[in-house]
């Protein structure tokens, strides 16, 4: 049995920063279905509590691609309050893959779904803020 990765190596390497994610996005929702497609199956013949194994599962995450955009999130700018703006942006939109990963069956990434998220806030509420 081969394993497959979502996404392909091909789907990341191209384009905009946003176009990437979107197809991180897309990968996500697809490793979902065919997770929770894996564990509808061993349902039957496992009790209603276990999950498969990693092993059991003939697919996976491509998490370098993820931790690449990641990356260049991180090294943007945030000279101006839209660049600001920008970089919170793109921390949400991946937060949300965060989230749709963490319904595939990975409760452990609700943490960094969670930092992800606070780090958009504080760069979106950040430059309004003043010290007296």
């Amino acid at each position: 049995m081969s394993l497959m990765f979502y996404p392909y190596a091909e789907d990341v390497a191209l384009g905009s920063l946003s176009e990437r994610i979107e197809s991180l996005m897309e990968a996500a929702e697809r490793y979902k279905a065919a997770v929770l497609e894996t564990v509808e199956k061993g349902s039957s013949s496992m009790l209603e509590t276990r999950y498969p194994a990693p092993k059991d599962i003939p697919i996976a995450y491509n998490w370098d691609a993820i931790a690449v955009v990641l990356r260049e999130i991180r090294e943007l700018k945030e000279s101006s309050n839209e660049a600001k703006k920008i970089k919170a942006r793109h921390l949400i939109k991946l937060a949300e893959i965060y989230e749709v990963l963490r319904a595939a069956k990975m409760s452990k990434l609700e943490a960094v779904r969670l930092a992800l998220t606070t780090e958009a806030t504080q760069l979106q509420g950040g430059g309004s803020k003043q010290v007296a």
